[in-house]
């Protein structure tokens, strides 16, 4: 939501912010550590209660809304290690902030980890950050309906899917190394072993072409057009020259590709899902 000065028009709306993090989302990555992890005593009886049950104290979440940081007792920086923190948080470039995120999350007890995650992203969407957590990783987003493609894709009953939709996500999620030739193979890695479940077909002549055209001897049905659109786009996969090969028209693959192609195979896989799952919930009544 935007602020009361935002909708007023005295301060500009916030943009998205790729690879850049301004002084407000620094100040509360560091808020959202201090306070889900750090934050302990020094409390009056009904605050000591409120942070048992892992409530901030009321002042302490309004400046973490305003954009300033939270400031640690003296005694507190004490401990050079936590001073050292957010030293480096505030200073650091726009990559490591994400770092330091991911080794917050990873450094958490285990079932705290999905809400650390949903605090985070429910923090970057305040904040108009381009990154999100999507299955674990940290990963450029444009809205939330790619997330929930991503998300859905990932989590079918299929782990040679999944396992595919994951590893694409990772590599073009990879914020000091992005590896997007290698997410688009993932990509369409995930929609072959789909299809490769559906099919029944396997081996070095089940590609993906020949399998998109084999789907509908098992009942999956897809409109003609449909059918020649996704043979063309991936059908460069068993070519000479599709990206299995090492073509150089798949070299240097911008963010934009290896995005389209990540949005096109997860919606494609749930799409495939649905019909399917259709057809098996038949054949079991």
């Amino acid at each position: 939501m935007a602020s009361f000065s935002e909708r007023l028009g005295y301060k500009p709306m916030k943009a998205i912010q790729f690879e850049s993090v301004n002084e407000t989302l620094r100040n509360r990555i560091w808020n959202l550590f201090y306070m889900s992890d750090i934050q302990r005593g020094g409390l009056s009886s009904k605050r000591v209660q409120k942070a048992l049950t892992g409530q901030p104290a009321i002042e302490d979440l309004v400046i973490d809304k305003l954009g300033f940081t939270l400031t640690v007792a003296e005694v507190k920086f004490e401990n050079k290690k936590l001073k050292f923190l957010q030293d480096h948080l505030l200073k650091c470039s726009w990559n490591e902030v994400y770092e330091f995120v991911e080794a917050h999350v990873a450094s958490v007890d285990e079932e705290d980890r999905t809400q650390r995650m949903q605090e985070y992203n429910t923090l970057f969407e305040a904040e108009k950050s381009g990154y999100r957590f999507v299955n674990g990783e940290l990963a450029p987003i444009t809205n939330q309906e790619e997330i929930a493609t991503f998300v859905k894709a990932g989590e079918t009953t299929y782990d040679a899917v999944n396992k595919h939709i994951k590893k694409a996500i990772a590599l073009y999620s990879d914020i000091n190394s992005p590896d997007y030739e290698n997410s688009v193979k993932e990509s369409i890695s995930a929609v072959e072993a789909l299809c490769s479940i559906i099919t029944g077909e396997t081996g070095s002549q089940a590609t993906l072409g020949k399998m998109l055209k084999h789907l509908e001897e098992k009942g999956v049905k897809i409109p003609q057009a449909m059918r020649s659109a996704y043979s063309s786009l991936y059908g460069y996969t068993s070519d000479e020259g599709g990206i299995r090969h090492g073509s150089m028209e798949f070299k240097d693959v911008p963010a934009e590709d290896a995005k389209y192609m990540l949005v096109s195979c997860s919606a494609f896989i749930n799409y495939l899902i649905e019909k399917w799952s259709k057809i098996t919930e038949k054949t079991e009544v």
